[in-house]
């Protein structure tokens, strides 16, 4: 193995081999215990460097968000999600499993330009093409329908369903057991998976129309890889025809929204478990 010369001086420079976001949510956090606001018991950061160690490029937390969304969280909001809801456990299961561990955040912007983070809203931050991927292998756009174009424009979920603050625990990619199988099965399936991995299959949900959005633009921001590039996760989460809405095959010409009747079954469908 080759020797990490640089290794030597961590213990000396920590803050030298640190990005400029993992400064400003140290900052910011202890800002805010100087203020009071966070308590002095815990070690700044701690459990976000054991969660980086546990999953690598499978965290996704500030630096991610800021990547891709451009969003900088207040002291407030670094207080309400320092301490991630999972043992580290819990946390090591997952990555063994093929989970990420994903931070969301409900609105975009700051202050008094602060908008609700719906699928219309991420939709229009990148209605100007893909400005996340590799510069060799980007997308010809980021979703294959244009504001305008989409069946689902005036649809609720699209329009006002937002990802709620905190940690999330998410498969990658969608059960193959799950496919060729209707929404029903598919629920037997979760409460399979979560008994063969001793999960409570009351904490093992379906992921959200928005929700899918955000992690797969997330995770494509910070890694420059595709989740979901020819399947589609199926959400709990209907149109207003009645519909289960469904989002995926995000392939070069864009994530698609799509729905369908919770009798439909095809190989391409399936659900990823969410906790």
């Amino acid at each position: 193995m080759p020797f990490e010369a640089y290794k030597i001086y961590e213990e000396y420079e920590p803050d030298k081999f640190k990005n400029s976001t993992q400064k400003k949510v140290e900052q910011a956090l202890d800002t805010a215990k100087k203020e009071g606001l966070v308590p002095e018991a815990k070690e700044v950061n701690i459990e976000f460097d054991e969660a980086r160690e546990i999953f690598g490029k499978d965290f996704l937390g500030p630096e991610a968000i800021k990547t891709t969304y451009g969003v900088e969280l207040t002291p407030d909001e670094l207080q309400e999600i320092e301490n991630i809801p999972f043992t580290r456990e819990e946390l090591e299961q997952a990555k063994q499993l093929g989970m990420m561990l994903v931070l969301r955040v409900p609105s975009i912007g700051e202050g008094k330009e602060a908008k609700p983070l719906t699928i219309d809203q991420i939709r229009e931050k990148f209605s100007g093409g893909d400005t996340l991927g590799d510069p060799k292998e980007k997308k010809k756009k980021m979703f294959y329908r244009s504001k305008g174009d989409g069946w689902f424009d005036k649809e609720k979920f699209a329009l006002e369903g937002t990802p709620k603050l905190g940690w999330g625990l998410v498969m990658k990619s969608v059960l193959p057991d799950s496919l060729s199988k209707n929404w029903d099965q598919q629920e037997e399936v979760l409460k399979n998976w979560a008994k063969q991995n001793n999960i409570d299959p009351a904490l093992v949900k379906r992921r959200t129309p928005v929700e899918i959005v955000y992690d797969t633009f997330l995770y494509y921001g910070e890694n420059k890889e595709t989740l979901l590039e020819d399947k589609w996760d199926w959400s709990g989460v209907r149109s207003s025809g009645g519909y289960f809405v469904n989002v995926g095959r995000f392939d070069s010409d864009g994530l698609r929204v799509g729905h369908a009747s919770r009798d439909d079954a095809t190989s391409h469908l399936g659900v990823c478990p969410s906790r």
